[in-house]
Formats: structure tokens, sequence, C-alpha cells
């Protein structure tokens, strides 16, 4: 399917899957201590109520992570996804400079602060 593509497709269509990447990323790393906390209450090391506490703070950091993937400018999704994932080029780091640093990024080879 991916022949019939224009080149913009085509692009945008990477750019999806690496956003796709990163929420991956994201959900999983919020979702691993609510993980571990279903482990330690099955075990009976933690208590049933401090467990549904838990799941109540991950139900709004996973509220977070739909309105950051959402409401986000595109744009501004697919660098955070490579910034994240470190699949930035040169390129993109030199013409999204002031971009990048709010979004907290370190170019630590030549620096943003030229």
């Amino acid at each position: 399917m991916d022949d019939k593509l224009t080149p913009r497709q085509l692009k945008r269509l990477q750019e999806r899957e690496m956003i796709d990447e990163y929420h991956k990323m994201v959900t999983e790393k919020a979702l691993e201590p609510l993980y571990q906390s279903f482990m330690e209450w099955k075990s009976g090391t933690l208590p049933y109520f401090e467990l549904t506490e838990l799941i109540h703070q991950f139900h709004k950091k996973n509220q977070e992570i739909y309105k950051d993937f959402n409401y986000t400018e595109y744009h501004e999704l697919v660098l955070l996804a490579k910034m994240k994932l470190g699949r930035l080029t040169e390129e993109e780091i030199k013409d999204n400079k002031r971009l990048l640093e709010i979004l907290g990024y370190e170019d630590r080879s030549t620096g943003l602060e030229e």
C-alpha cells in the first residue's frame, strides 16, 4: 500500500507511526508503576484502598497524556516525539532551536546556546 502514497502522504504516515511509538512509550512508562502496585496488591503487601488511589492517580495522568497527544499542535508533537525517541536531525535541531529549547531539548554535541 505504501507504494501508492505520495511522498507527502508517506512522510505523514511515518510521522504518525513515530507519534504512535512515542505514545506507547509514554503510556507504558506511566502504567509500569501501576502494574507493580497491582502485583503488590495481589501478593497482599498493598491494601486495596491504596491501590484504588493509585488507579485514580494513573487515570489523571492518562488524561494528561491524552490531552498532550490530542491537543498539541501536530508539528510540535512530531518534534517532541523525535526528540524523546532520539531521532532529531541536525537540520531539525537548527530550524526549530527555540521550540526545542521550550520542549527541554539539550543538544549535547554542539549546544543550543550558540
